[in-house]
C-alpha cells in the first residue's frame, strides 16, 4: 500500500494531484503549522498581461501565526474573496472554460468556513472529482495519539494506515530519515513528476501555477495532464 501526506494548500498546482493519484492513501496534514508566505493560503495564477500572479487568501492573527491549519482563522474582513474573484475574471475571462467551471470556484470561495483547513480541503476535494482521482483522502486530525515529528510522524502514520510505501516530494530528501524508514520495514519512495505543457491563454506557457489555470484552459481534458 502507498501512502503520502500533504499539507492542505490553498488552489494546489497539478503535482500536488498527481502524487495523490499515485497514491492509494493521501493523507492531509491539517494538524501541522501553517507558515507565512508559503502556498499555504495563495498560489499563482496567469494574468491578463501573462505574467503569474498571487492569488491569496486573508488569514487572521488573532490567535498568533504559530497555528495550524485547523486553528488559523480566514479573515472576512479583507474582503479578499471579491478581489480574487475579480482577478480570475480578468484573468481568465476569455479563457476556454472558464464559464463552466468559475461558477462552482465562486461557490467555494464565497462560503464563510471556520479556518484555513476548511477552505483549501473543500477546493482540493472539487478538483480531485474533477479530475477522477479516486484515492482516498483522510485527515490527520481524525488520527488517534500523539504522531511525534518528521520522520517519525510520517512512519507512525504509515503504520496506523498499515502501509508499507511512502511516496515523499523531492523537497523531502533532506529531511527524510532513510535508517529509520529502513528500520520500520517500510520502503522510501519518491516521486518523480514533470508536469506537461498545455494550450495556455496569454502568450508564452507559464509552468507551476495553480490547477485552476488548467481548468480553465483545459475543461474535461485536464485530467490526462495530472
Amino acid at each position: 500500500m502507498v501512502l503520502s501526506v500533504h499539507q492542505p494548500n490553498f488552489m494546489p498546482w497539478q503535482g500536488y494531484f498527481y502524487k495523490m493519484k499515485q497514491s492509494d492513501l493521501f493523507v492531509i496534514m491539517d494538524t501541522v503549522q501553517y507558515v507565512k508566505r508559503h502556498i499555504c493560503n495563495r498560489n499563482k495564477i496567469k494574468n491578463s498581461q501573462g505574467e503569474a500572479q498571487w492569488l491569496g487568501v486573508s488569514v487572521s492573527s488573532a490567535k498568533g501565526r504559530d497555528v495550524s491549519f485547523i486553528e488559523l482563522e480566514i479573515d472576512y474582513s479583507q474582503k479578499w474573496q471579491s478581489k480574487a474573484l475579480a482577478s480570475l475574471k480578468h484573468a481568465y475571462g476569455k479563457a476556454p472554460y472558464f464559464d463552466r467551471y468559475y461558477p462552482d470556484i465562486e461557490k467555494i470561495l464565497v462560503t464563510e468556513f471556520p479556518n484555513l483547513a476548511e477552505l483549501n480541503i473543500a477546493l482540493i476535494e472539487y478538483f480531485k472529482e474533477l479530475f477522477e482521482i479516486d484515492t482516498p483522502l483522510k485527515r490527520m486530525s481524525d488520527m488517534p495519539g500523539n504522531l511525534g515529528s518528521k520522520s517519525e510522524q510520517i512512519i507512525n502514520i504509515c503504520k496506523l494506515e498499515h502501509a508499507d510505501v511512502y511516496l515523499s516530494g523531492q523537497g523531502a530528501k533532506k529531511y527524510n530519515d532513510q535508517e529509520m524508514y529502513d528500520a520500520a520495514g517500510i520502503e522510501l519512495r519518491y516521486l518523480e513528476y514533470e508536469p506537461p505543457s498545455y494550450a495556455q491563454v496569454g502568450g508564452v506557457f507559464i509552468s507551476h501555477l495553480s490547477v485552476l489555470d488548467l481548468v480553465f484552459n483545459q475543461g474535461p481534458d485536464s485530467k490526462n495532464y495530472i
